[in-house]
Formats: structure tokens, sequence, C-alpha cells
């Protein structure tokens, strides 16, 4: 996506190639030693803030980061890579580099049981007026919808899949799809295609969805690791149908992209502000943190994007146009993830899940 270059906001030359000779930004990876000297000579004036990349990232950096850099003077970094593991090895190390983290749900709760995220200060972070309940450790900001995308200059109505069943059937659909390289939606996916009524697929029956999967795979041509690839992919010509996000195509659109986006069988999930454990910036993480729960804010990043903001108080600042972009939840076609079933069983059927790609 355009727009990246903003997302480092003011942060000084020479802090910026450093972040980058660490490999920080952009891959989300662990900092070279000479990072962690910078990191300690600006603990008490810059954070990073790691995110998802593409329109999101985007939309983040203006809703929250640059107003929270001009009331508070402070620098924020974007990196793209929000990851568990990684996490686990900067707080074993006590070399922690990340300070705020935007996680997925069933990621929020597995990162507080890993011990690698600090509790959130709700004396700071405003909790009331939510849709969605919060943890001890992280609390949701916007839900977002997941669903089919595809470019209706080659695939106009009727020519294009608009649910699972149909996503599935390549005789009535032909081809080539695309898929995330990952098992959290595509399993609740798989198991809409084989028939599971969207409200009833927990506790997801793991060894059916695998059977599914096994029927669509042949005609994946791309596993798509990095969410800003889903709409790339569709865009270039590579793929024909993808599993993408509202909000991606919502953004794409305004750049004038020719991309259309199924809002029917969607798989809604929330996502979430969490503190990286051992922080040197713990205050000032919380007071960003707190940036993520403000409606006015919240309103702004989803006005953006078209996805839900959490504060009820923000739904009255939605456009009319997001409006009818946010997420059908009675909908009987409309999933919504389980984040506590995914914190108990990603491992093992992450596992599986890598292991399947490569047969």
């Amino acid at each position: 996506m355009t727009g990246r270059s903003h997302r480092h906001l003011s942060a000084n030359m020479s802090r910026r190639r450093l972040l980058r000779s660490g490999g920080l930004l952009g891959a989300g990876v662990l900092a070279a030693p000479t990072l962690l000297r910078g990191r300690d000579a600006e603990a008490a004036d810059s954070l990073v803030y790691v995110s998802y990349g593409g329109a999101t990232e985007d939309a983040e950096v203006t809703s929250f980061l640059k107003p929270f850099e001009a009331d508070t003077g402070m620098k924020v970094i974007a990196a793209t890579g929000p990851d568990i593991a990684k996490l686990k090895v900067q707080a074993m190390t006590g070399n922690t580099e990340w300070d705020v983290v935007d996680f997925i749900g069933s990621q929020a709760i597995a990162a507080d049981r890993a011990g690698v995220l600090e509790k959130i200060d709700y004396t700071v972070v405003d909790d009331t007026d939510m849709f969605v309940p919060k943890e001890e450790a992280s609390f949701p900001f916007y839900v977002y919808g997941g669903g089919i995308a595809y470019d209706p200059a080659r695939h106009p109505d009727g020519k294009h899949p608009t649910d699972w069943v149909q996503f599935w059937d390549v005789n009535a659909f032909p081809g080539r799809r695309g898929l995330r390289s990952r098992p959290d939606e595509n399993l609740e996916l798989a198991l809409m295609a084989d028939g599971v009524p969207a409200k009833k697929l927990y506790p997801l029956d793991v060894d059916r969805a695998f059977r599914s999967l096994d029927r669509i795979k042949p005609y994946v041509a791309k596993w798509i690791q990095e969410t800003p690839q889903t709409i790339a992919l569709v865009q270039s010509n590579e793929i024909d149908f993808v599993f993408t996000y509202s909000g991606r195509v919502q953004a794409a659109r305004k750049q004038g992209v020719s991309i259309a986006y199924v809002y029917d069988a969607n798989i809604v999930t929330p996502a979430y502000t969490c503190v990286a454990k051992g922080t040197r910036n713990k205050a000032a993480a919380m007071r960003l943190a707190s940036y993520f729960a403000m409606p006015d804010r919240q309103a702004q990043f989803c006005n953006i994007l078209g996805y839900s903001p959490i504060k009820r108080s923000a739904m009255k600042l939605l456009t009319p146009d997001t409006l009818t972009q946010q997420p059908k939840l009675d909908d009987p076609k409309t999933a919504v993830t389980d984040i506590k079933w995914w914190a108990d069983n990603f491992v093992e059927v992450n596992k599986r899940f890598k292991e399947w790609l490569l047969t």
C-alpha cells in the first residue's frame, strides 16, 4: 500500500537508519545490539508501536499515533509484524524493544498467557462504554470483518462467489483462490464451506475442517502471509477470489483499485491493544494505549476503514457511508471468532496446519 513513509512520524533520520539496520521497521524482527543502546538513550522520548502494516497501520498512524505525538511531543515509530515468539525473546533477554502492540483477539489472549504483556492500567485507559469486554492485559479497540474480495471488472455479478460454499465450488466459480497462511479463520471458512452454520462453529471440528481444506487446496494459488498482499494479488491479476478484510478493500477502492467485497458470510474478530512486558516506557506506553480507547480516535479510524469501533459513543460519530459497511452481527451467515477457543488451541492446530501446507 502507499503512504508508508509517513508512518515513522517525526523520528530523526539517524534513528530511522538505526531501526532499519536492526531490522525493526517493516519486518518486525528483533533488534540488533546497536538498537538496544539507542533505545536506552531515547527511552524517555520515543515509543515503538507494532501493527500489521498496510492500510490498517496507515489509519492507526493518522487516528492514534499522530494525535498522541502532537499532544505529548513524544516520537512514535511504527513497525510491522506482531509476534508472540519475538516478545518472548525480548522479555527473556531483558531487551524489550516494542512498547505497544496491536494483536488480534486470540493472539492477545495467548500473549497474556505467555507472560509477555503488562497489565493494562485502567486508571489511565478508559474502559467504560464498550461493546466487547476488556481483558486484564489487553483491550479491544475495533472489530473487523473478513470476507470474499474480487475484481468486479473480471468477475461481475453472478460470476463470483458470495459465500464459502460457493468459494469452495470451483466448478460453478472457476478461478484462482487466495487464503491466509495460518489456521485461524481458515478452519472456520472450511467448516462453513462444508455446511456448518456460522453460529454453530465452536468448538471447531478440526478434523472435518482439514478434510474440507483438502478439497480447496489444489485451487489455492497463494497462501498469503502478509495482509496487504491480499489486495495486491487481486490487483495484479495473480488471483481471482481472496479472503481479506473489508477495511483493506475500502482503502484500496479509495485509491482507485478495481476491487469489491462481499459483506455477507463474514467472520468478525476484535483487535486488541497491548503493552509489551518490560517496556522501558511503561507510563508513556499506557498513555499511548489510552488513545486507542478514545471514542473520537476510534471513530476516525473506523471512518477511514469502515470497521466497527468498540465504544458505543464512537458509533454516533461514524459517517453514513461507514454505517453501511458495519458487519451484520445478527446475520445467521456471520461468524464471530471465539478468541478463547483459539487461545486454547492455536499452538497445536497451527503445528498441524503448517505441516499440512507442506504435504
